[in-house]
């Protein structure tokens, strides 16, 4: 409960740090922005340059010292300008006539008959028969420098309201991102720790679904991975217990046994346990060495009825005594891997040789670019419930298991293997003949 109360805490401290972040990042942004605006040239922002501002902004105060001066012209200059002085805020000095001034200033005094020094902020002004007044230090500073608290306010406002609204357009916009991202990680973290269930279930975004798809995939793997293996270990030490116990038996009465005779019986018998134990671990090694292997196909061109032609008559030595195998092929060419092919019909054949009462149906068609092999048989059938277990290693109807039937239940889950080497399937269903039919689909190369 702790771990589901902390997380959202986090969240929300995440939330307010990157708040936080954006909105220095944009008082930043804006404050460089008003530096760069400010010194773009006044061709481009169509605002004059703060130099004229300035200066203009000065002229009616000059042109007003002007007008009082002449009017008092009988009077000395110095005293018309100390009856001035209580009227400004900043000090108003008569200058002499041979200051020396900035060439650009005294350009403007030439031009204009008054001039604005920026970088002392003062106004001078030519009063003509070599008087030279100024004025100032006017305290006019440019709107990036001048009140500082203010300008430090507008930006921290504008920049928090542009922050909450760009956060918020965020928010909504990767919301829906994020929660897709949140789902597929608890879904690998519940994988990770063996919760092979686990599935992502609500990714709706464009982006992340097919990433949580793959998941899902590979999750679905994974559990049937598992579960097949689960399965083919419990069937393998079955089939390991069974000769296992036939030779503790054998030892036992072995102990126990005087005559000569049917002691080499049970020697005999210990011998042939260890052979089919031996025998199953090698049987059990190959598939399992088929099964991680990426088998190339070595494909053939063949005609298929002959080809099967070839096939059924290699398999009349292994036919029961009165048994009918029946074999139907189209006569069309084909590319195949004869060797994978050909031990899936075998395969399946033995198959029906042993189960079958009294005949086996071989039919081999192309359709498309697909080969079909079906075989039926008229023994007891498949149940319904078990037609997907006798393609798994080890599995069989019938449990109990002696020499005189022989077989580690491997045949089917060779034949679905190597199915799925040629891009196919295998399965199995009712045959007209009232017992099963194999039916094995594998992908033909193209000629």
């Amino acid at each position: 409960m702790r771990q589901l109360l902390a997380k959202p805490l986090f969240f929300n401290r995440r939330i307010i740090f990157y708040l936080v972040i954006l909105l220095s990042l944009q008082c930043i942004i804006a404050y460089g922005a008003l530096l760069v605006f400010d010194s773009l040239p006044s061709s481009l922002t169509d605002i004059p340059d703060d130099h004229i501002v300035f200066r203009e902004s000065q002229r009616g105060t000059v042109n007003l010292i002007r007008m009082q001066i002449n009017e008092n012209k009988d009077r000395p200059l110095q005293e018309v300008v100390d009856e001035l002085q209580p009227y400004f805020g900043y000090p108003i000095e008569v200058l002499p006539s041979h200051t020396s001034l900035p060439h650009s200033i005294n350009k403007e005094l030439a031009e204009l008959g008054f001039a604005y020094d920026g970088d002392k902020e003062v106004v001078y002004i030519d009063l003509k028969e070599g008087h030279l007044l100024q004025l100032g230090p006017i305290m006019m500073r440019d709107i990036l420098e001048s009140n500082t608290m203010s300008l430090s306010v507008f930006l921290v406002i504008w920049a928090l309201f542009s922050a909450i609204v760009f956060f918020i357009l965020i928010y909504f916009a990767f919301s829906a991102v994020w929660k897709d991202l949140v789902s597929i990680r608890q879904t690998a973290e519940q994988l990770g720790q063996g919760n092979l269930k686990a599935r992502t279930e609500n990714v709706k975004g464009w982006l992340f679904k097919p990433l949580a798809n793959v998941l899902n995939n590979m999750g679905t793997h994974i559990e049937h991975l598992v579960s097949t293996n689960q399965t083919i270990s419990h069937a393998m030490a079955h089939e390991l217990r069974t000769p296992l116990a036939r030779m503790r038996f054998e030892l036992s009465m072995l102990e126990e046994c005087d005559d000569e005779q049917e002691k080499l019986l049970l020697q005999k018998g210990m011998s042939d346990d260890i052979n089919e134990l031996e025998t199953l671990i090698n049987a059990s090694l190959s598939y399992f060495k088929m099964q991680q292997s990426n088998i190339e196909l070595n494909l053939t061109s063949v005609s298929l009825k002959q080809w099967a032609e070839k096939v059924c008559q290699s398999l009349e030595l292994f036919k029961p005594k009165g048994f009918e195998l029946v074999c139907h092929s189209q006569d069309v060419k084909a590319l195949i891997d004869t060797n994978l092919v050909e031990t899936i019909v075998k395969n399946l054949l033995l198959n029906a040789f042993k189960y079958a009462t009294h005949k086996a149906v071989l039919n081999l068609t192309k359709q498309d670019n697909r080969v079909i092999i079906e075989i039926d048989d008229d023994g007891p059938g498949i149940p319904f419930d078990a037609r997907e277990k006798i393609f798994m290693p080890f599995a069989r109807l019938d449990t109990s298991r002696t020499r005189s039937t022989g077989g580690y239940g491997l045949g089917l889950a060779y034949v679905k293997l190597m199915a799925e080497f040629h891009n196919g399937k295998a399965f199995v269903v009712t045959s007209p003949l009232g017992g099963a039919r194999f039916v094995v689909s594998i992908k033909s190369g193209e000629e």
